[in-house]
């Protein structure tokens, strides 16, 4: 186990690394162009001071135990509510380019984004539900609708910010979790024809907004989206190894380039090597969490790590589905590489628990 702790806590630095070099590319170039400096670099780097507090305090001082607490899963469950309810109405409800996702308290600097904390503890409810209901998961009301109705206020929320990508990836998530603890695949289908219905009569009742509409409309009609080919240009000219850190020409005028779109900046100032680092060290860590959930003899903690897990790899497979054009343009990021900080908060949060169970079995 500690061989595998050792390669995950490589693996995420050499992330922390290559982020940091493509943020401060990122500031060097809007400075010297007079583009306004958002000091994307030194956010960063207190983002990831705060996640490594988090997630050293959660290691050391989490006790499993009041985690597989019924009392502790409905009082977390009733404040991932409130977070999301406090973002879409309320004096801390925050609006940016249409949506109310974020809240923001008055003369703080930070923004905070309640549904990145909402994916980790779906995982977290849905990993003790199927721990509490392992002989009934066949059942296709215990193992698929009952879990995914008592997850349905949370995922109405997000979907209604709008947020439409993340009630995806969310339900994503969710689904492939509970296909891990049993789930049969048939029922999946059933319900994935279910959902295609629940969002037809979104669409038919304004649900879903246009320019959502209007962005899978262009991805069927193969139509490059502006932003692409803003990163295509600036991925092209990294070439195999890059122009060099802040040597780059285009990667600033991605839009997103700190976040979203990252990888352009990554691809031109580092090159293909670059990315190639990052999709390496990904691997690394999710083979470095299967390998130490097989050696831990909590249920719970298991699954929580294959919900993890999956969470990582989908933000991974659609972000660079995304900049690839796989996908439709959606705002899913790189978990510890993207400019965020409450996606690095929950990601760190995430691992701080799978650490408590590590250590408490040491």
């Amino acid at each position: 186990m500690r061989y595998s702790t050792l390669i995950l806590f490589t693996a995420i630095f050499a992330l922390f690394i290559i982020a940091s070099v493509a943020l401060y590319s990122i500031d060097f170039a809007r400075d010297y162009y007079d583009l306004g400096t958002k000091h994307f670099f030194r956010k960063y780097i207190v983002y990831i001071l705060m996640g490594i507090i988090v997630s050293s305090f959660l290691a050391f001082f989490l006790n499993i135990e009041l985690l597989e607490n019924k009392k502790t899963l409905w009082w977390l469950y009733g404040l991932v509510v409130i977070l999301l309810l406090l973002a879409l109405v309320g004096p801390f409800s925050y609006e940016r380019n249409g949506a109310n996702r974020w809240i923001k308290i008055e003369n703080f600097p930070f923004t905070f984004q309640p549904s990145e904390i909402a994916k980790v503890y779906i995982i977290y409810f849905l990993s003790l539900y199927i721990k509490d209901n392992k002989e009934k998961m066949k059942h296709i009301w215990y193992g698929l609708l009952k879990p995914l109705i008592l997850i349905s206020p949370i995922l109405f929320l997000i979907f209604i910010e709008p947020d439409f990508s993340t009630t995806m990836l969310i339900v994503l998530v969710a689904i492939t979790l509970l296909y891990f603890g049993g789930v049969k695949m048939f029922q999946i289908i059933f319900l994935s024809f279910l959902l295609i219905v629940l969002l037809f009569i979104s669409k038919e009742v304004g649900l879903i907004h246009d320019y959502q509409l209007k962005r899978i409309n262009d991805f069927l009609s193969n139509e490059m989206h502006w932003q692409l080919e803003k990163a295509y240009e600036a991925i092209g000219n990294g070439g195999i190894l890059g122009a060099g850190p802040t040597l780059g020409k285009y990667y600033f005028l991605v839009p997103q380039s700190e976040s979203d779109f990252i990888l352009a900046t990554i691809g031109e100032n580092l090159g293909f090597f670059g990315i190639l680092i990052i999709i390496s060290s990904y691997l690394f860590i999710v083979s470095s969490l299967i390998k130490i959930s097989d050696e831990i003899n909590n249920e719970f903690l298991r699954y929580f790590i294959w919900g993890y897990a999956t969470l990582m790899l989908f933000h991974v497979v659609i972000n660079m589905g995304v900049v690839s054009h796989i996908f439709p343009v959606t705002g899913i990021t790189l978990p510890f590489v993207s400019y965020g900080g409450s996606s690095i908060l929950s990601f760190s949060i995430g691992l701080g628990i799978i650490f408590s169970g590590v250590y408490s079995q040491e």
